[in-house]
């Protein structure tokens, strides 16, 4: 789709314009090839492709006040020059504009070009359309050409898309938008009408229209906003030949506009200076008090400036920058807005608090001092120049051409409102806060003269210039500029540090020098109104990798360029931290950083080591186990180490693969917390490898065996430390709470296991009581607290033996155990049921492997033992005076139609020898 330049301009007109704003040869000439350029005629002249640079140095044709180039005409001075637009910076030009298809547009961060008229870059090839970043703006059309790559907010009268071209940002229209087949915007658009060529243009965000078409393939992806209302789940706003239907995938989608914008509120300071840009402040408000703030988006113009206005939705101000040219009084207002509010617009005029919309802007010679935003301590090359409006009023012309002066300067400190860095201007100390001194200054045929100004200190400053020719002040101008610190130094505390524990980091505000920036100051910066000056500091990197943890600062302000941070860290291992400082002042452009990591590549980790604040010991047992508070001597309990920081929690860092865990020592101490005088014991295991800890944890399995059995209940308390001389981490000092240990104070006792006797008839069922017991230290009693040992069934071994002359002596007599499963004690005892298979009268001796895997045989004290599974139960054997000096299995008899004597119907019996 291509569209027929409305731009071309008589020559013969653009030279008179020229000619009028430019007297002189060479610059003339020149520039007189951009009106044969810009007419579409061939001029007979060559001339070497440039790069027109708008980041705060002079241009010839327009003047420059607060990163605002105002410029009367186009601005490529040859048919191959390229325009680049620096972030911060705005190109305003008078008139319509067509950009050639040699000639180039460079564009970023928060950069704005401005035309008055229409702006044309249809014709521009793509590779020569270099804009990331920004926005454009234009009284009239915007026509933007085929397979462009834009990333931008547009706004204009009507804007033209065209074919395969990608918009990244919002586009805005006062009338019409348009998307040529296969072009798309990456955001909203906003006006009154939309067209989705065939085929398949493309809105990813959401469109507010009161009108609009989607040819074949045309989709929003978003909500379609119709102005004027539409029907639930209608479209009444929009004519779809998309080939999708309204509501279904593809199709449209639409919904009437929620708006809330009650009034807009222009806020300005009541006068201004000719050829001085002046900052307005536009917010939209939801309800008359403005308590409640309209965020839906708005556009209009603002009179009589003309300048564009745009607040994005999601935002409830903006700030315009705009200038005017004539000595009159005006009145403010807001041209077409949209939506509509449904009470106008006020103003505050911020210098009184009145609510009135009426500026006076005087003319006469405007001082325009070129000193913008920058790093504190950077040499400031620039310039102070003299301007007028011309007697036109439709353009700012040079003043005291070729002449010499004294200028009276003068500076103030303004946030903060104190400071003992002097400014320097062109070599010499300008001593602020007090009156200003005159310098002999020189202005050439522009009316410029070069300043060299450095500050090496942080905060905005007003510079000031006057000129008294003897009949009173004649000309005069101010520039308020803001200096950032150059950078951070953070000081490397020493370590080690616990993880989680607070510690002080030293952050120092330097300007380009290496010198502290001393009104770099919280306090007398909140004290000045001052915004935008706190500083995060943050992790940089891990130099181990791992958890990032949870790095708590405390409170960052600085005191005389100085901030001493309490923070901590909930990890361990090695870091290094950051210091930022974003928007200083409101000013998005400045900002600060510095960091403690000075590796090339990687991470240097110059914080720490952080290490963990201390161990905390306790028992993990599982399933039926939990919760136990005993132990037996020899049984193996299982016990969790976890390294923990100063807040309880556990250290993840503290593991094998990170190369950052230590080997542990374990020991057992009495329940008070004391060293035994004389251990009653000792643990079988007493360190965990560093390469068994994963995530802060490890696991071991340890049992405490007495040195001589039978012993007394003995309570343990189990400790953990690493076996470092410094850096010590432990479970029982170094910050270690109480609870570090009292989760691991089993109590050890001996303990046995024992079966009883039991008696019945041939064919009866018995029950023999398998009983824990533990000694007190003068007995063996029943261990009520056991209902947690269990025995597998495998490890029964039962010998039958048939009572001689049983009968019948042809069936073999044999006795089983009743059931499969295993026996677990309930409250210390445990049924162990069996009964009689067959073969008359006899008994049955059953015993149970407490051996350890691999005994195949209990050593129970009965002379045959069949082959039984172990039970690993060592700590229940109990001494037998069957095997002295030896622990042995229990065993237990179940006796089938035999009596023990003390059961048989015979009161006595006497047997008499003689």
């Amino acid at each position: 789709m291509s569209f027929p330049s409305p731009f071309a301009r008589s020559s013969a007109l653009l030279s008179a314009v020229l000619a009028t704003f430019l007297p002189g040869g060479a610059l003339l000439r020149r520039l007189a090839m951009l009106a044969l350029a810009l007419a579409g005629l061939q001029a007979g002249v060559s001339a070497c492709a440039a790069e027109l640079k708008f980041d705060g140095r002079p241009i010839d044709t327009c003047h420059l006040a607060d990163k605002v180039y105002t410029c009367p005409q186009p601005a490529h001075p040859s048919p191959d020059d390229t325009v680049v637009i620096a972030d911060g910076y705005t190109l305003e030009v008078k008139g319509s504009v067509a950009v050639g298809p040699n000639q180039g547009l460079k564009m970023s961060g928060t950069a704005r070009l401005v035309v008055s008229g229409d702006l044309n870059l249809a014709s521009v090839k793509p590779g020569k359309l270099q804009v990331s970043g920004g926005s454009i703006e234009a009284g009239g059309a915007i026509s933007i050409g085929a397979n462009a790559s834009i990333r931008a907010n547009v706004t204009g009268g009507n804007v033209y898309i065209g074919s395969s071209a990608r918009i990244t940002g919002h586009v805005n229209a006062s009338s019409a938008i348009s998307l040529a087949s296969h072009s798309s915007v990456d955001g909203d658009v906003d006006s009154h009408s939309l067209y989705l060529q065939a085929s398949d243009a493309h809105v990813t965000g959401s469109a507010y229209v009161a009108t609009a078409r989607l040819d074949s393939g045309g989709r929003v992806s978003g909500t379609i906003y119709c102005k004027n209302g539409t029907a639930q789940n209608k479209c009444d706003c929009v004519t779809n030949y998309s080939g999708h239907a309204v509501n279904m995938p593809g199709g449209p989608t639409c919904a009437s506009p929620a708006t809330s914008l009650h009034h807009l509120v222009i806020t300005h300071d009541g006068s201004g200076d000719t050829c001085v840009p002046e900052s307005l402040t536009v917010k939209a408000c939801a309800d008359a008090a403005c308590s409640a703030l309209h965020t839906g988006g708005v556009r209009g113009r603002i009179n009589p400036f003309g300048t564009a206005l745009w607040i994005p939705r999601g935002q409830s101000s903006t700030q315009v920058s705009a200038t005017y040219l004539r000595a009159e009084k005006i009145m403010l207002g807001i041209a077409s807005p949209s939506p509509m509010p449904a009470s106008g617009a006020s103003c505050i005029d911020s210098s009184t608090g009145a609510r009135s919309c009426n500026m006076s802007f005087t003319g006469g010679v405007k001082l325009l001092i070129d000193v913008g935003d920058h790093v504190a301590g950077v040499l400031q090359d620039k310039a102070i120049q003299a301007v007028r409006a011309n007697p036109q009023a439709t353009a700012c012309v040079p003043a005291f051409a070729n002449a010499i002066h004294d200028v009276r300067y003068a500076c103030t400190y303004n946030k903060p409102a104190a400071g003992g860095e002097q400014l320097r201007l062109n070599g010499a100390d300008l001593v602020c806060n007090v009156p200003g001194q005159a310098r002999s200054t020189t202005f050439d045929k522009d009316g410029r003269s070069p300043i060299r100004l450095a500050y090496g200190d942080a905060g905005e400053m007003m510079l000031s210039a006057s000129i008294d020719t003897g009949r009173g002040v004649e000309a005069q101008g101010s520039v308020r500029f803001t200096t950032v610190p150059a950078r951070f130094a953070l000081a490397q505390p020493a370590g080690p540090l616990r993880a989680g524990a607070d510690f002080t980091l030293e952050v120092k505000a330097l300007n380009a020098a290496g010198t502290v920036t001393k009104n770099f100051d919280t306090a007398r910066l909140d004290a000045a109104g001052a915004s935008g000056h706190a500083v995060a500091v943050n992790i940089d990197c891990l130099a181990q990798g791992g958890a990032a943890g949870t790095l708590d600062v405390k409170g960052v302000r600085f005191a005389n360029g100085v901030a001493m941070v309490p923070l901590n860290w909930s990890e361990v291992g090695r870091i290094d931290l950051k210091a930022s400082l974003a928007g200083f002042m409101g000013i998005p452009s400045l900002g600060a950083a510095g960091t403690t990591d000075g590796a090339a590549a990687g991470c240097s980790g110059a914080i720490g080591p952080f290490i963990p604040q201390y161990f905390k010991v306790e028992l993990a047992e599982t399933g039926v186990q939990a919760g136990r508070a005993f132990y037996y001597s020899k049984e193996p309990f299982t016990l969790k180490v976890s390294a923990m920081n100063s807040q309880g929690t556990v250290t993840e860092n503290y593991s094998a693969d990170l190369g950052l865990s230590e080997g542990v020592a374990l020991a057992a101490v009495d329940a008070g917390g004391a060293a035994f005088a004389s251990p009653p014991g000792s643990l079988s295991v007493t360190g965990i490898a560093a390469s068994s800890f994963a995530g802060g944890v490890a696991t071991a399995r340890p049992a405490y065996a007495f040195g001589s059995t039978p012993a007394r209940p003995t309570r343990i308390r189990l400790r953990a430390t690493n076996a470092k001389a410094t850096g010590t981490v432990s479970s029982h000092h170094g910050g270690a709470p109480e609870a570090a240990e009292t989760g691991a104070m089993p109590e050890i006792r001996s303990g046995r296991l024992r079966i009883a006797n039991a008696f019945g008839s041939r064919g009866s069922r018995l029950s023999l009581p398998v009983m824990a017991e533990y000694w007190t230290g003068s007995s063996w009693l029943l261990n009520t607290d056991d209902s947690y040992t269990t025995i597998p069934a495998s490890a029964f071994a039962i010998t039958s033996t048939r009572q001689p002359g049983s009968t019948p002596a042809t069936v073999p007599f044999q006795v089983r155990r009743v059931g499969s499963a295993g026996l677990a004690l309930v409250n210390g005892v445990g049924p162990l049921v069996v009964d009689e298979a067959s073969g008359g009268s006899g008994w049955a001796d059953i015993a149970v492997n407490l051996g350890p895997a691999g005994a195949m045989k209990d050593n129970a004290c009965l002379l045959d033992r069949p082959d039984s599974t172990p039970a690993a139960r060592e700590w229940l054997r109990a001494a037998h005076a069957c095997r002295p000096g030896d622990l042995v299995d229990p065993s237990g008899r179940a006796t089938f139609g035999v009596f023990a004597p003390e059961t048989r119907r015979i009161i006595h019996v006497r047997e008499v020898f003689r």
